[in-house]
């Protein structure tokens, strides 16, 4: 038998592997101030890597982008 040596890993990864459930976790755990701006629509899951504006490189086990219903202010 494998032992699970991360279980809550295993739990998130599965958990976020959904994005229906993964705009639920989002609404439930951010502050109203950021998910007031969220649009109704689930996350939509893109890759785990990214490079920024700045050229610098990103990774993570799971990135979403989620919609606003404005459209984003430029500052």
């Amino acid at each position: 038998m494998t032992k699970i040596t991360q279980p809550h890993d295993h739990f998130m990864k599965e958990l976020l592997s959904h994005p229906e459930r993964a705009g639920t976790l989002l609404r439930e755990r951010l502050p109203d101030e950021v998910t007031r701006f969220l649009s109704a629509k689930p996350p939509e899951p893109v890759p785990g890597s990214f490079v920024d504006e700045q050229l610098k490189e990103h990774r993570s086990d799971k990135l979403f982008q989620v919609e606003t219903p404005n459209p984003p202010v430029s500052g």
